[in-house]
């Protein structure tokens, strides 16, 4: 059997198959319901490459179980390239550990990374009187009281719920998860005061930190946030930056002439200007990455959310 990476290199190869391709319109399945940051990144995308593929690309939402039902729908797919999948961290490199019965799919072995299409940072927040001015200040609070600090995220097992563990671990601090089941709760029960933080991504808290509603202190990438209070950036803290991100995949086994053609037409996306400015608009960054970068990524961020899982003993209630 040829393996899958001489296939996505063999030069010029043009089977039937990607010859004819696209034959139809092309479904591009977003794992959470509409209206979240995948939807509208999702939508964006599908809008340019309808344009640049001639054929319509048409977002399909299939939410549930965290992401891993609509993930599994296109593992499972015909790979013919008209089935594609906006996939996310949560469902690809945590799930495996945090719900490991049900996930019936291989993250690395069941999919064709094409290329990526935005990421974002997240932040950690708290209520408006929190009697802490800054990341040292809220450590210290923690771990003043023997019950710790409450954070809240919009469900265990995601990006937000390692990072707060994480956060937690190497400082030495209890803090106490509380997962929503509807995440859009979260920012009024922060300013009102019924939770000490939270850990939210930049679009959410963005709006909130300007207004002053609420207190930030600290974001997961490198280096500061534009057109924010200053927050402390967390990757040398925690040995690493956390960002939330979406990438376009395709089934394994999906055609290498179809692959590559997907990832010419991402990678000009990514290079224009317009999609670039509507990403920062709604506060994502483009994060251009070749699939062999993208196979990379998931490969560690396996390793790593691995161990945090396996430490912080998470598991989905």
């Amino acid at each position: 059997m040829i393996p899958r990476r001489a296939l996505l290199l063999t030069p010029l190869a043009t089977p039937a198959l990607a010859q004819g391709w696209p034959a139809r319109n092309i479904t591009l399945v977003v794992p959470f319901a509409a209206g979240g940051n995948v939807d509208t990144v999702a939508r964006l995308a599908a809008a340019e490459l309808t344009r640049r593929l001639g054929h319509t690309v048409v977002v399909e939402n299939a939410p549930g179980a965290g992401g891993t039902i609509g993930t599994e729908r296109v593992a499972r797919a015909t790979p013919d390239g008209h089935t594609l999948l906006v996939g996310v961290e949560s469902p690809f490199t945590i799930s495996p550990f945090v719900t490991p019965n049900a996930v019936r799919y291989d993250s690395l072995r069941d999919f064709a990374p094409i290329g990526m299409l935005a990421s974002l940072p997240l932040t950690l927040v708290g209520r408006p009187d929190l009697p802490a001015t800054d990341l040292a200040g809220v450590l210290a609070l923690a771990r003043s009281r023997p019950e710790g600090l409450t954070f809240a995220t919009s469900g265990t097992g995601t990006s937000l719920h390692l990072w707060g563990e994480i956060i937690a671990r190497r400082a030495g601090v209890r803090l106490e998860h509380v997962p929503y089941r509807i995440a859009a709760q979260i920012p009024s029960d922060l300013i009102a005061g019924r939770l000490d933080l939270a850990v939210l991504t930049i679009t959410t808290t963005a709006p909130l930190l300007r207004d002053g509603r609420i207190k930030g202190f600290a974001n997961s990438s490198l280096g500061p946030l534009q057109g924010l209070p200053p927050l402390a950036s967390l990757p040398e803290f925690a040995g690493f930056e956390m960002l939330a991100w979406q990438g376009l995949f395709a089934p394994a086994r999906t055609d290498g002439a179809i692959l590559r053609r997907l990832a010419t037409e991402l990678d000009a996306l990514q290079a224009d200007a317009e999609f670039r400015q509507r990403l920062a608009n709604i506060g994502m960054t483009p994060w251009r990455k070749t699939p062999e970068e993208m196979t990379a990524l998931l490969r560690a961020e396996l390793a790593r959310y691995e161990e945090v899982v396996r430490v912080g003993n998470i598991r989905a209630e």
